[in-house]
């Protein structure tokens, strides 16, 4: 059986994440996705919960759907790329990833990958100085290799983090041939629309604002959300997030991944005036310091995620849901995975660090439930995995 990877976050699943399963699935026997869970890599609680974003990914034509660690997810572009492929590897089975990217050329993005990670003294130097004077580190990376990498590359988030997953396949020794589809429709974080086509973000705001989304997600996915307990909301957090860090101590803040010098005198001085998470973000962003990488490390504060924390590498392969195909995949994985899986939560008894942080961010996650009564605790150990029909 020809299996293919994505990584990915379904936040929410529309219809240009059908339109590259349906590709993939032209010359792939199956498709396994892993995916965030309960947070995003832009540094919010996702839309909906898991299980139904898994739910969604099976009605899209997913097969399997595999749990990205927290720890991963709510992390740079690198860490979210290496944690996702080190899965992928983990699962022994898979034979290629499948990535959306503006540039839809493979050789240019492997040659970015290449040129990356052999970076020059020189260009490295340049970096540190560009951020040294205030630039983000995207910014000045894509500054310093101007003329050298592909013009776009190094400046459209899908490129960037299909470069990343190159990357991050060469780092890991993968045997999984990466593969790219040219992203179709509204570009990343868009808020147009076209030809039936949506960002997630659009599609976000549109169900914020109680607008029907109809248009831009496949039908069977259509029926999951609008029964969906969504969208959640991140204002949820903010007492929350806001006493945490007026109550820690220097000690612990510098712990928080991702936290630089300094940063967490900007972020303890900014709480103690700001009473929102979107407040204290804003005060606390400059161009060195992304509003994006501040949401993170106040998310990463509430739940513990330290930077010791986010050196360790994946130490379990978790499920979320499953159709006959994706069974199979399992049974094919069984005697070839190096990592344990978790299908039942409660017979997973590893003390895991891991795991422990993916515990405390769907409690913490339940909170952003626009309904009062799904606002409780200890769901990882209440819900099975979501169990699909083959498509």
């Amino acid at each position: 059986m020809k299996i293919t990877g994505i990584i990915a976050e379904y936040n929410i699943f529309h219809n240009g994440h059908k339109y590259q399963i349906d590709e993939v699935k032209k010359r792939s026997d199956a498709v396994v996705a892993v995916m965030s869970g309960s947070f995003v890599q832009r540094g919010s609680v996702a839309a909906a919960d898991k299980w139904t974003r898994a739910e969604t990914a099976l009605a899209g034509g997913v097969d399997l759907v595999i749990e990205l660690p927290v720890i991963y997810a709510l992390n740079t572009a690198q860490k979210f790329a290496y944690g996702a492929v080190s899965v992928l590897n983990a699962l022994g089975v898979v034979n290629e990833l499948c990535f959306g990217s503006e540039s839809g050329d493979i050789s240019a993005l492997a040659e970015a990958a290449r040129i990356l990670d052999n970076e020059p003294r020189e260009v490295s130097e340049k970096i540190k100085s560009l951020v040294s004077s205030g630039m983000s580190y995207p910014a000045a990376r894509e500054a310093a290799f101007e003329g050298t990498v592909p013009h776009g590359i190094l400046s459209e988030p899908n490129n960037i983090l299909a470069v990343e997953y190159i990357r991050a396949l060469n780092g890991t020794g993968s045997k999984i041939v990466p593969v790219t589809i040219k992203r179709r429709g509204a570009e990343h974080n868009s808020d147009k629309v076209s030809d039936g086509f949506a960002s997630a973000s659009a599609i976000r705001e549109m169900m914020r604002k109680g607008e029907d989304i109809k248009e831009y997600v496949p039908p069977a996915v259509y029926d999951i959300i609008k029964k969906a307990d969504a969208p959640y909301s991140l204002s949820s957090l903010d007492s929350a997030v806001i006493s945490l860090i007026r109550l820690s101590d220097e000690y612990y803040l510098k712990s928080i991944n991702d936290i630089s010098e300094g940063l967490h005198n900007r972020i303890k001085s900014a709480a103690m005036e700001c009473s929102s998470i979107e407040a204290l973000a804003d005060r606390v962003k400059t161009k060195r310091y992304t509003q994006t990488r501040i949401n993170r490390v106040l998310l990463s504060t509430l739940m513990g995620i330290t930077k010791d924390l986010c050196s360790l590498p994946p130490s379990y392969i978790r499920v979320l849901g499953m159709n006959e195909t994706g069974m199979e995949i399992l049974r094919e994985a069984k005697n070839r995975a190096s990592l344990p899986f978790i299908v039942k939560t409660a017979d997973y008894r590893q003390k895991d660090p891991i795991f422990d942080a993916e515990i405390r961010a769907t409690d913490i996650a339940s909170l952003c439930s626009p309904d009062k009564s799904k606002r409780i605790g200890g769901r990882d150990y209440r819900t099975a995995p979501v169990i699909g029909t083959s498509l």
